[in-house]
């Protein structure tokens, strides 16, 4: 009889500690980039600038390639990322440096919160290459060339990382449920936007990449997710891999819990 109370016990102390995941998906809508295969593009006669959001957090980093015959040159000094009206610089007079023989690049991620701005969020540390010599700083590029028919990759902030709160929008949906508000492009609470100067030849031209978030769901892990086999041309080995159901590159996402203790409907 001890042994089934304590067993009991045990059982609700569990699960009063349960932590729940959940997701908060948002969808964003753009007059300016539209999808293409894999990503969601703007393409004039020079360049083609490919974005892909997905990511936790979001991710509002572009990649531009090249598609004349000639150099082109980003001026990173005269790009701007802009979140509700609040610009941030592309060009952050940085300095890269290498430590035991590997370079590696300090990067600032900025994002936007309910409550305020977040000027600096957290740094992440990127191995760019490995180098015999030691000691090496390189001030960062005001200017990146990319050569002809040739494409990088400008990666430096996120878009929320924030759980958006509404009196339409249950916190913490039901099993096989969700909780979804859509928004125009007046009412979005988030809007956001690349502005993106390069040189080709003499002459300077400006590109506006502008998005807003048109859509945000709220659903639980076991819905958003759903299980695949592992598999790599058509090869399965047997294992299985956890995947969302309706991953986009117009879309991106905010991981949160729910443990006994939350209350909150809304």
């Amino acid at each position: 009889m001890k042994k089934i109370t304590s067993l009991l016990l045990l059982c609700l102390l569990v699960s009063c500690n349960a932590v729940i995941p959940y997701y908060q998906i948002y969808e964003t809508k753009s007059e300016t980039v539209k999808p293409s295969g894999n990503a969601i593009v703007f393409e004039d006669n020079n360049c083609k600038i490919s974005y892909n959001l997905w990511s936790e957090s979001g991710n509002a980093g572009f990649t531009f390639y090249n598609k004349t015959s000639e150099v082109i040159y980003l001026q990173l000094e005269e790009s701007f990322y802009v979140i509700n009206d609040r610009a941030y610089d592309y060009y952050q007079n940085r300095i890269f440096s290498n430590s035991s023989d590997t370079a590696s690049k300090t990067t600032k991620t900025t994002g936007f919160t309910q409550w305020g701005w977040l000027s600096l969020s957290g740094y992440t540390s990127n191995t760019l290459a490995t180098n015999s010599t030691s000691g090496v700083e390189v001030i960062e590029a005001k200017v990146i060339a990319v050569p002809s028919k040739t494409s990088k990759t400008v990666s430096e902030f996120k878009i929320n990382e924030t759980l958006f709160r509404d009196c339409d929008l249950l916190r913490f949906p039901s099993s096989k449920q969700t909780s979804t508000k859509t928004f125009s492009e007046q009412s979005t609470p988030i809007r956001f936007y690349n502005t993106i100067t390069y040189k080709l030849g003499d002459k300077l031209n400006k590109v506006k990449n502008d998005f807003y978030v048109s859509q945000i769901t709220n659903i639980a892990s076991k819905d958003a997710l759903k299980l695949e086999k592992n598999a790599f041309c058509n090869q399965k080995n047997g294992g299985t891999v956890s995947v969302f159901k309706e991953s986009a590159p117009a879309k991106f996402y905010v991981s949160y819990t729910k443990t006994q203790a939350d209350t909150w409907k809304y």
